[in-house]
């Protein structure tokens, strides 16, 4: 599990404490609006949240779907369309002319005749391009909030106008102009607040009018996004909650697995992660065993739990050491046969697991035979499902720079990004990472803010915003368009296991208040944050005391709750 007792020499010097920078990227991670019921993510989302946002746009109504030849989303107050010509340009995000179409017809009326031209002052502009002014506080609103872009040119004078009843409007009279994109309202009630003036709804509008697909109108899941047809990405939700757990798959599963779930669903999570072993499911080349595995996964799935499921370990007759084998086709055709018979199932495939680290004497870590395991499992579960998430294998922070015995997980990810000409961006879908923590609270970091100690305070290595120096890795390699999972975090309690001393300064209540922190960080700070799973749930049901993994769970041995499990079952979600 997390910084085991490798970190005895060899230290890499420490490196800035400070938190990853933040990208452009960042906005293209999914976010979900329970108002509504629908995700915003990619380049629509860039586009929403940097002009003008919830104020100009308001609430998603439908998901993104293909109409006329363009992918649209609807929203309250505006249209989006995704213009591929435009790619690379500001105009690759189009708003529909909400506003012309409104007025289709009514260019006779008074408001729409064009004016005489005048010249330009501070408080009244003309637009020769539609023969139209703008004045006072629409004037105002319109430079405020995105202008042209945003709303166009105006296509009117200011005039009264009753509003369509709800949902579409509130049915009541109102000054109002209209403008290629939009419909200003001027709502006095509201008088010396941002509230004077406001949109029409006229994405309801059109809506109503042009009516959507049922799976496009269909509310969606708040735990996983839907997959983003412009990009072809499949996010994870921006924080997930998830637990490792024990699972059976022998006669004692059904109860075991539903008990386990049980107490996942129980605490308001929605996600596990779990470790499969490749020498278990393929004895022999090209016989595949997975009885076991079917228990746990349609378990899983029946009750509503999204898993992640971690591989390694491969078999004997083809790497006698386990390790990560050099002939990588069996691994590419296991993983087809997998992600295609758990297609729906399983969200995410981990690929391997802490690869950084030598697990038997007398091996070498080896960056490039990891890269090409990651492409044959990457194509083979693309193969197998498409929609199903890859994850690059979750590396653990030794802080260590010997390949016989360690390297560390920062410069591991470098390593990884420099071979072959960065050719490792095209295999996975997001990073899997694995935390520190040892006895310091989720805020510490070296060297700026080190833990109280004693010992395990000088390295980055020792600390949960360990993961920030990874995320400017993924920054510094342009891959910041992906999440990150923490497929492996926690804090241990008194440890009897050798290595794990550190545990002994951490009490149970401490350990509630460090993941619930952890939890908090990631919804705050780190938008590319995905799924977290906290290790583990209930190793302490089927280990000894004296194990390792035993206080690192939330639960006693008897499946009653620590206090960790009840203070991140009252967590906020």
């Amino acid at each position: 599990m997390i910084l085991a007792a490798v970190l005895m020499a060899s230290f890499l010097p420490a490196t800035s404490a400070l938190s990853a920078p933040s990208a452009p990227e960042d906005l293209l991670m999914p976010r979900y609006f329970p108002e509504t019921g629908f995700w915003v993510q990619g380049i629509f989302r860039q586009y929403w949240e940097t002009h003008g946002g919830l104020y100009v746009h308001g609430y998603p109504i439908t998901g993104v779907f293909e109409q006329d030849g363009y992918y649209r989303q609807y929203f309250e107050r505006s249209v989006f369309e995704y213009h591929p010509e435009n790619a690379g340009t500001p105009y690759e995000v189009l708003l529909m002319r909400l506003g012309a179409w409104r007025i289709e017809g009514r260019q006779g009326e008074a408001p729409f005749q064009p004016i005489p031209a005048f010249p330009s002052s501070g408080d009244h502009w003309y637009f020769p391009e539609t023969q139209h002014s703008l004045s006072y506080g629409f004037k105002a609103f319109w430079i405020a909030n995105g202008g042209l872009p945003n709303f166009g040119y105006p296509l009117s004078q200011e005039f009264d106008e009753r509003n369509p009843d709800p949902p579409a409007g509130d049915g009541q009279v109102h000054t109002v102009q209209y403008f290629e994109r939009a419909r200003f309202e001027w709502h006095p009630e509201n008088r010396g607040t941002q509230w004077e003036v406001l949109l029409g709804l006229l994405g309801r509008e059109y809506l109503q009018h042009r009516g959507a697909p049922p799976e496009a109108l269909a509310r969606q899941d708040p735990n996983m996004p839907p997959p983003d047809p412009i990009s072809g990405r499949q996010y994870g939700p921006h924080v997930g909650y998830g637990f490792n757990i024990h699972w059976r798959g022998d006669g004692e599963a059904d109860s075991f697995n539903q008990k386990t779930l049980d107490m996942v669903k129980g605490a308001g999570f929605s996600w596990v992660r779990f470790q499969i072993e490749w020498s278990d499911i393929e004895r022999e080349p090209g016989r595949y065993s997975t009885g076991g595995l079917d228990l746990i996964v349609n378990r899983a799935h029946e009750n509503g739990v999204k898993m992640i499921v971690s591989i390694s370990h491969a078999p004997s007759w083809l790497d006698p050491n386990h390790g990560i084998p050099t002939d990588t086709a069996p691994f590419r055709r296991l993983m087809e046969h997998l992600a295609e018979r758990y297609r729906g199932k399983v969200q995410a495939w981990e690929i391997w697991n802490e690869q950084n680290l030598v697990w038997v004497p007398g091996q070498q870590v080896d960056v490039g035979r990891y890269v090409e395991l990651l492409k044959a499992g990457y194509q083979g579960v693309k193969a197998g499902d498409p929609n199903a998430i890859v994850l690059f294998g979750g590396l653990t922070p030794t802080g260590v720079m010997d390949p016989s015995i360690a390297i560390d997980d920062v410069e591991y990810l470098r390593r990884a990004y420099a071979y072959n000409n960065g050719e490792v961006k095209q295999y996975f879908d997001h990073l899997a990472a694995h935390p520190g923590s040892n006895q310091n609270p989720p805020d510490t970091m070296w060297p700026g803010n080190p833990g109280p100690g004693p010992g395990w305070q000088d390295h980055p290595s020792f600390y949960f915003r360990r993961v920030e120096q990874l995320r400017q890795v993924m920054v510094e390699n342009g891959d910041a368009a992906k999440q990150i999972w923490l497929t492996e975090f926690g804090w241990t309690t008194a440890n009897q296991a050798p290595g794990y001393e550190y545990g002994q300064y951490t009490s149970e209540e401490e350990q509630a208040q460090y993941l619930v922190r952890a939890f908090e960080i990631a919804k705050t700070e780190w938008p590319w944050m995905g799924v977290m799973a906290v290790w583990n749930l209930n190793f302490s049901v089927v280990v000894p005391p004296a194990d390792e993994k035993y206080p690192w769970s939330v639960l006693y041995g008897d499946w009653s709750p620590r206090p960790a499990y009840r203070a991140l079952q009252a967590m906020p979600k």
